[in-house]
Formats: structure tokens, C-alpha cells, sequence
């Protein structure tokens, strides 16, 4: 039996993972407790002014959906750390993190503390 779940546990493992957040921050590093934070109405202040980015209504009130041109992605705000992340963005939904970090005067920066745009 022991076998057999084992093998199953094989199979799926593949197809099942945690993800990669990103995150937009004012911190030194995005899950410090303490530190520059991004306001519930600083981030809903900028909302109204994006286009792209408009309120998840099938959600709760911090889940948002950013429509770009070619693809649709969640984008979530943590009143908690004072930050807004998504998991696993792809290059063109970095590239829109950035633009809004510029105009909350915050950073890109990965789970792993990496600042995006990434440099050599």
C-alpha cells in the first residue's frame, strides 16, 4: 500500500506547486513586520486612477484584476504587510508592477528579496 501511494504521490507531485510571489513594496524587504507601508488608501487612490486595474468582485475587496493587452492577472493588497503582490508574473506582468511602483514611489521585489527589474 505503502508502495502504491507512493507512486501516486510521484504522479501528482509534478503538476502541483507552491508558486512565486512578487511583490510591491515600501520595506527594505516586503515581509518585514515594521517599515514603510502602502496604505488601504493609498493603493485604492491609485486604483481609480488605472484602467487596467479594477476590483475582483467575485473576491474579497483586496483582490483586484490587471487586464493588459494580451493577458489578465490577480494582483492582491496585504493590509497586513502594507504591500501588493501576485504569484508567478510573467514578463509582461512585471513590467506592470514596476510602472505601478514607480507612481507609489515603492519597489519590485521577489519572494526571495531580488529587486526587479533584475540587473546583472
Amino acid at each position: 500500500m505503502k508502495l502504491i501511494f507512493a507512486a501516486f504521490l510521484a504522479m501528482v507531485s509534478q503538476f502541483v506547486y507552491a508558486g512565486y510571489d512578487v511583490h510591491i513594496t515600501k520595506k527594505d524587504f516586503w515581509a518585514d513586520e515594521n517599515g514603510p507601508c502602502i496604505s488601504h488608501e493609498e493603493w485604492n487612490n491609485y486604483v481609480t486612477t488605472d484602467s487596467q486595474i479594477q476590483r475582483d468582485n467575485k473576491n474579497s475587496t483586496d483582490d483586484f484584476l490587471v487586464r493588459l493587452e494580451l493577458e489578465q492577472f490577480p494582483i492582491w493588497y496585504n493590509p497586513y504587510l502594507c504591500e501588493i503582490y501576485t504569484k508567478n508574473p510573467s514578463e509582461n506582468a512585471i513590467n506592470k508592477l514596476i510602472k505601478i511602483s514607480e507612481v507609489l514611489d515603492a519597489k519590485v521585489q521577489g519572494d526571495d528579496g531580488e529587486s526587479y527589474p533584475l540587473t546583472p
